[in-house]
């Protein structure tokens, strides 16, 4: 998979942002009266409801699983970007080393 990281953590973060604004716009909080608010709506109005619960919790699963797939993605460059920290400082070291005893050689 070929992807801008940077590009997508960002769009990630603004989905989240997107949806948790939802989220709070549409007071999630369910109380007594909002409960029979539900009970009194007839079926048509219900099956919309739960096809739109279920759509959200589809989109919420996506996002999970792409802010994994992301932080998978982060931790293998990171491990990477180590391994080849260790062997460009062992490049220079020995580099110095040998740049070191060259002088003493030929002096």
């Amino acid at each position: 998979m070929s992807y801008n990281n940077s590009a997508s953590s960002e769009t990630l973060i603004s989905l989240l942002n997107n949806s948790l604004n939802t989220i709070k716009s549409e007071n999630v909080n369910v109380d007594v009266n909002e409960n029979e608010m539900i009970e009194e709506l007839n079926p048509e109005e219900k099956s919309n409801l739960i096809k739109e619960i279920l759509e959200l919790q589809e989109g919420l699963k996506a996002l999970i699983q792409r802010t994994e797939s992301v932080k998978n993605d982060h931790d293998q460059m990171q491990s990477g970007n180590q391994i080849l920290q260790t062997y460009i400082n062992n490049l220079m070291s020995s580099d110095v080393l040998s740049s070191a005893n060259g002088s003493k050689k030929e002096g």
